[in-house]
């Protein structure tokens, strides 16, 4: 049996560990919410620009040649993803299998 000392060792854990779990229901609720402010992304839009200049205007090129593309023929552009797909999958694989060194 447990006495007096080990019950209530056991229930201030308990209520600590109760307080920490709201804690964190609280902290991911205030994250929630700042995810979702439109503050927030164009922030990190213009950050990525002022960081990545060549890497933000390489994606929007592409970017525009798929909605071009997808305008003028919507079922080409569902299988150039396909075989984009295919590729960056064979292209991580490559990167694991030689990365592991």
């Amino acid at each position: 049996m447990f006495g007096k000392a080990e019950l209530e060792r056991l229930r201030l854990q308990k209520d600590l560990l109760v307080l920490q779990s709201e804690l964190n229901r609280m902290v991911l609720a205030a994250e929630l919410q700042r995810l979702s402010s439109p503050e927030l992304w164009r922030s990190e839009a213009s950050r990525a620009v002022r960081n990545r200049p060549l890497l933000t205007a390489a994606l929007g090129i592409g970017a525009g040649v798929m909605a071009i593309k997808a305008l003028r023929q919507p079922g080409a552009v569902m299988s150039w993803l396909g075989r984009l797909g295919g590729t960056g999958s064979t292209l991580v694989s490559l990167w694991n299998l030689f990365g592991r060194k």
